[in-house]
């Protein structure tokens, strides 16, 4: 009996010969041939042997690659490799072991790398849309992205050589931004697609607590699934909007950037009406913005997040601070870049640039030279300390009015209550010339939407950031400041700890205490990026089906290219808003405004903890 079933090994294995000379021979003909220079470089360093087939069966690596894709619940139809990945679990099922199935398997774990590594967005065209941008608005529009650390090829190479991927798939994740937060919030998501309930909500009408509708349900369902209605008594099926609803409804609009009341107003209608999928879209986006980000993590940082206008001091995990900001208007958007913090100016002056000079202070200036002496600005023949003072009645104005010639004097606006820079400037020098500052107008941090700068980044509480910088700058004498800050006399104090900043661009976000964030997409970066996401793979709208695996049907296409559409409204309606609210403000005058009668609470900070 041994003996006999020795020998119909061995038959196997000379009959197997055969195949295994085929494979070789068809691979080193197709990856010669194969315009992919991965494929032809990876063979031919791998002396044309099959990499995920061994001995007519996948091998290890096969194995490790199928059964990662398997478990990666963020697997989903609307990623393009998809349908590829189902074409080639078939055919391993079906034991179709042959050259076809190799270079699937090895064109599946490059799509597959490149997802995990670099994900859809296609940086090259958005770099072209904001020089685009840069054109029209005749302003620098700028996000600096990094290239992730990582290299598929050598991924596969080190693979080859120790038989196993090991930690690969998770280590080339980004540790920074609370990826893996994010990631388990998009599973979340997906989950509640697939169960079928992801269609939007549509609500006629303004809701208030006691109202009902025969939307509740539905809108009361919707909170429940996403982590916001809890430990309410009230049957689901109920029509009538309660308050332990109310409560949920707070929630829902706080972590969606608007104003926390229990009403259900045309805000919260328009994101109640959006899709699931809209939301898993924006998740992904973001994901894959974090993979392109600053991925060195220092243990003091100072982060700022554009779309949701807060700026945040970390000392390791630990937040230090955190307050509101006002960043750059749609047509002036705050650089998307990382950098690091040298200096505190106390009692700052503004050395104004020429663009707001011929865009927003020529108009004045031809009426009446002197409009801005009274508001302390001054003109001078250079920005040295030795610069003299010129009369600006002896210029002519109006030649530099509409046209690209360069104004030869510089206006300057000394220290004083009135500076638009207020009494505290932190400098971290870039080629955007931008910073962070103090202002004298107040009244504009109670805004939701807050871009209304010049691209500069105007904070809440800029005594309170000197505060914890202080903790890490043994030099800033925090009372000595006080004192200086009750003068005019500039003075410049160089930080002995530099602080490592990053201005980020993410409208889908989890916060310091776990909550998922959505943001309003204020400069319309989603809507570029969406543009060409994944080379210009559409993501569909459609409900998937109910497993991980999903159905081996092919889903329909979405004509009507839902996403990109609610993106383009959202991005519409931001500007508006942002308009709407900037044009009762003129930028050149900065006179503090009248405090409201009832401010606003600080988005609900004992309702969220955030």
């Amino acid at each position: 009996m041994k003996t006999n079933f020795k020998n119909i090994l061995i038959t196997a294995a000379i009959l197997q010969v055969p195949l295994l000379a085929n494979i070789n021979s068809d691979i080193k003909q197709i990856a010669e041939h194969s315009k992919s220079g991965f494929i032809k470089n990876t063979y031919s360093s791998n002396m044309y042997e099959p990499i995920w087939i061994k001995d007519g069966s996948l091998s290890a690596l096969g194995k490790e690659l199928l059964s990662q894709i398997k478990k990666d619940k963020t697997i989903s139809y609307d990623l393009p490799f998809y349908k590829l990945y189902k074409k080639v679990q078939r055919d391993a099922n079906n034991k179709k072991f042959n050259a076809k199935l190799e270079f699937n398997m090895m064109k599946l774990y490059k799509a597959y790398m490149d997802y995990l590594i670099k994900g859809g967005i296609n940086w090259k065209a958005f770099d072209n849309d904001l020089a685009n941008l840069s054109k029209k608005y005749d302003y620098k529009v700028a996000w600096e992205h990094k290239r992730p650390p990582y290299s598929s090829k050598k991924i596969l190479s080190d693979a080859i050589l120790s038989g196993s991927f090991g930690d690969a798939f998770s280590r080339v994740e980004p540790h920074r931004f609370k990826y893996k937060q994010l990631k388990k919030y998009l599973i979340k998501f997906i989950d509640i697609r697939n169960s079928g309930n992801g269609k939007g909500i549509k609500v006629a009408g303004t809701l208030n607590v006691g109202s009902s509708s025969n939307a509740i349900p539905a809108i009361r369902k919707r909170l429940k699934l996403v982590g916001d209605l809890n430990g309410c008594s009230t049957p689901m099926d109920s029509t009538v909007y309660d308050n332990c609803m109310a409560k949920a409804v707070k929630r829902y609009k706080l972590r969606h950037g608007l104003k926390p009341t229990s009403v259900i107003d045309r805000a919260t209608r328009n994101e109640l009406r959006h899709p699931i999928s809209y939301y898993i879209t924006k998740m992904r986006l973001n994901l894959d913005r974090i993979k392109w980000s600053n991925r060195n993590e220092a243990q003091v940082r100072i982060e700022l997040n554009v779309p949701a206008f807060r700026l945040y001091l970390y000392d390791g995990k630990d937040l230090v601070t955190t307050m509101r900001v006002i960043t750059g208007k749609p047509d002036h958007p705050t650089a998307i870049f990382s950098d690091v913090m040298t200096t505190v100016v106390v009692n700052p002056y503004w050395r104004i640039p020429e663009s707001i000079v011929k865009k927003e202070m020529i108009k004045h200036l031809l009426k009446n030279p002197h409009y801005y002496e009274s508001r302390g600005k001054f003109l001078y023949d250079g920005w040295g300390p030795n610069a003299k003072k010129i009369n600006p009645a002896t210029v002519n104005w109006a030649k530099y009015k509409d046209n690209k010639k360069h104004i030869p004097y510089h206006f300057m606006q000394n220290p004083g209550y009135k500076n638009a820079l207020g009494k505290i400037k932190f400098l971290f020098p870039n080629k955007y010339s931008v910073y962070i500052h103090d202002t004298p107008g107040k009244s504009l941090f109670f805004r939701n939407v807050r871009a209304f700068s010049h691209g500069c980044m105007r904070i809440q509480k800029p005594r309170e950031l000197l505060e914890a910088l202080a903790l890490f700058n043994s030099n800033l004498h925090v009372n000595e400041i006080m004192k200086q800050l009750g003068t005019d006399k500039n003075k410049q104090i160089a930080l002995r700890r530099r602080i490592p900043v990053d201005i980020t661009y993410f409208t889908s976000y989890v916060d310091n205490y776990g909550y998922l964030h959505f943001r309003k997409d204020i400069y319309g970066y989603d809507r570029l990026q969406l543009k060409n996401y994944y080379k210009g793979y559409k993501i569909s709208g459609k409900k998937e089906s109910k497993d991980n695996e999903h159905s081996s049907k092919k889903p329909k296409k979405n004509k009507n290219n839902a996403v990109k559409n609610e993106t383009e409204t959202r991005v519409k309606k931001a500007k508006k808003s942002v308009k709407k609210t900037a044009h009762k403000v003129k930028e050149e005058t900065y006179t503090e405004p009248a405090k409201p009668a009832k401010p606003q609470k600080d988005y609900e900070v004992i309702e969220i903890g955030y």
